[in-house]
Formats: structure tokens, sequence, C-alpha cells
């Protein structure tokens, strides 16, 4: 099914630097706007609804394409956006402009899939802070999405705020929100697969950068994990117990109310790439048919 996806560029409105919708856009130019790269693959046979996966810091899109084929063999069509600063989606490396930024463009994908499908079920799957970005968009939206996959949330955020360089050269530069520093992300961290614990080293896609206001977003949105019992749509959070940025423990509160957590054993961080992904997307696939009928 590798040739069955396609590539969508959604026309976004920039950002202020705290995440709001900016002005400005003109008539002669593009200015004032962000293309937001897409990669989506039709559902085979009649749609079940919409999946959009949103990737981790530093990550992209499309390192899911198998849990994108696997899905869609289940009739679901699914969107895997690059969200900005990653992958093929414009925007400075590793930046975001914040939570409202995060999810004004997640509704916008939303919308978009609407015009397909106005009235099938939309669920988001998160992967690390993916997972807290999804988190976010339903407790703060709480109509739009009818289930909740969430592989590795973080509610301790990992990520170290960048700091300014030294030396006599750079004595008068200062950080901006902008400035970044590195994700600590490695793919033996991520994976105990060989093969795929490479892949992400030796991928340019994965920059393993994230901007100072990124990292002070990633710490506030830890906070909606905390909000899941609340929301009345069933939620899946996954987590490996090799995981060395969140462990089972970290997680074991949320379980309550619709709320489930499972441990994936010998899983790191990154269990939907690698040995025993199949075993992971299979769990999901029962998850959505418990949660939503077959």
């Amino acid at each position: 099914m590798e040739d069955d996806f396609f590539l969508t560029n959604l026309e976004l409105r920039e950002s202020t630097a705290t995440g709001e919708q900016a002005s400005g856009i003109t008539h002669q130019s593009m200015k004032g706007m962000v293309l937001l790269s897409v990669l989506e693959l039709a559902a085979r046979g009649e749609p079940r609804g919409a999946i959009t996966i949103l990737h981790d810091a530093g990550d992209c899109g499309d390192r899911y394409k198998d849990l994108a084929v696997f899905l869609a063999t289940d009739r679901w069509a699914v969107a895997l956006p690059d969200l900005r600063g990653h992958g093929r989606t414009e925007g400075s490396r590793g930046h975001s402009a914040g939570l409202l930024e995060v999810c004004r463009d997640v509704q916008e994908i939303q919308d978009h899939l609407a015009y397909r499908m106005p009235d099938e079920p939309k669920i988001l799957i998160g992967q690390g802070l993916g997972a807290n970005y999804a988190a976010a968009f339903a407790v703060d939206h709480p109509d739009v999405v009818q289930a909740l996959v969430l592989v590795a949330p973080l509610p301790n955020s990992p990520f170290e705020e960048p700091t300014k360089p030294g030396g006599l050269k750079n004595l008068f530069k200062k950080l901006t929100p902008e400035s970044t520093g590195p994700t600590g992300y490695k793919g033996e961290y991520l994976t105990a697969d060989s093969a795929a614990s490479a892949a992400w080293d030796q991928d340019p896609a994965c920059h393993g950068l994230i901007s100072l206001r990124a990292v002070q977003e990633a710490r506030r949105s830890a906070g909606y994990l905390g909000k899941l019992a609340d929301l009345e749509i069933p939620v899946l959070i996954l987590v490996g117990d090799q995981d060395p940025f969140v462990s089972p423990a970290d997680l074991a509160s949320m379980g309550q109310g619709s709320v489930s957590v499972e441990t994936l054993t010998g899983q790191r961080h990154h269990p939907l790439q690698g040995t025993d992904a199949d075993r992971v997307f299979d769990r999901i696939r029962k998850f959505l048919d418990e949660a939503l009928g077959s």
C-alpha cells in the first residue's frame, strides 16, 4: 500500500510567539501562511472513521507508515501530519509556538478530514510529546474526538532548556523562544530493534532538536494528562517497561474511569517501530474495536 499514500499541504495561518493565530496575510504572496504537510492513506473499504497520528519531538509522520497501513486495512482513513518545524512542514526546525498553535493545527486537520467523513468518528493516536498534544487537544475540544491512544506520554518532560552558547564571540547572543537544544533522543533509547534504532539515528528528517518555547510548553502539556479521567471517551495509554523517559509507575494513577493503562513488555520509548510493533498494532486495533464497535 506504499503507493497509496498521498500528500496534502494545508495552508494555515502563522502564529504569534505564544501560539495564537497571527494576522498579516497579503493577497500578493503567501506571507502570513504556513504549509503543513499531511501524508494521508485512504481506508481499504468503507471507512469506519479517521485516525490522526501525532509524532514525537524531533520526529516526523513518515515513521508511522506501517501503523497507517495496518489501520487502513482495518478500514480506517489515516492522517500522518508533520507538525510545524518537523518533516516536510515549514517552520524553524524543532520549534513550536506552544499548545495553542498545536491544537489549532490539529483542529484544522480534523476539519480537513471531516469534509470527506463528516459523521464518522475521529481518533487521535499520539507518541511521546505527540501523546501529550493529543491529550491537550481532547481535553480542550471534548466533542471532536471519540477515542484516544497515548503511547508513552510524558508526565515529566525529559527535555532540557537550551543553554546560551559559551565563548567570547557568543558573549552578546541571547536565548530566544526559537533557540534550540537536543531532545536527548537516540535510537537505542527508542527501540531495542537494532535496525529501527539505526533508522532513527540515520534519518535526516529526525533532527533531534527542540526549541526553548517547545520545552516550556512540553512541561505545561503534562498537566493535561491528569485531566484524562474527566473525559467521557475511551482512552488507552501504552508504556514500555524499558522506556528510559517514562515508567509504568509514572502513569499508573491515570488508569481510572474510561482510561486504561497497559505495560508493554520489552518495549522502549517508541514501541510503534521495531521489534513486536505488530503486537502493539494489534492491541490498538482491539481497543478501537471494543471502544467503537468492529
